[in-house]
């Protein structure tokens, strides 16, 4: 949310602006209009390229399951005098 953008990606965004601005102002039939527009999808490769990765669903539901079962574990052991073994229940990495 309040990430610091890096320099990398900040001179992307200005050579990416840049080349916008020289496409607008050069002719379409103009042999380097070509050029330009295959530079400009390279900057968007690069550009999606460093955006972080978001959690998968299916991960944030496993972990959610998993401190739900803990929890669970726990409270059942506090109510009842039994010792913890609540670890024994997580799902181990593979």
């Amino acid at each position: 949310m309040f990430t610091k953008q890096n320099k990398t990606e900040s001179m992307i965004d200005a050579e990416l602006r840049d080349a916008l601005v020289k496409l607008n102002k050069i002719d379409k039939t103009a042999a380097e209009y070509g050029h330009l527009v295959k530079n400009i999808c390279e900057l968007h490769k690069l550009k999606a390229a460093e955006k972080p990765q978001r959690i998968s669903p299916d991960n944030a539901l496993l972990v959610a399951a998993n401190v739900f079962g803990i929890v669970a574990i726990i409270h059942h052991e506090r109510v009842g005098a039994l010792t913890s073994k609540a670890m024994g229940f997580v799902l181990k990495p593979r």
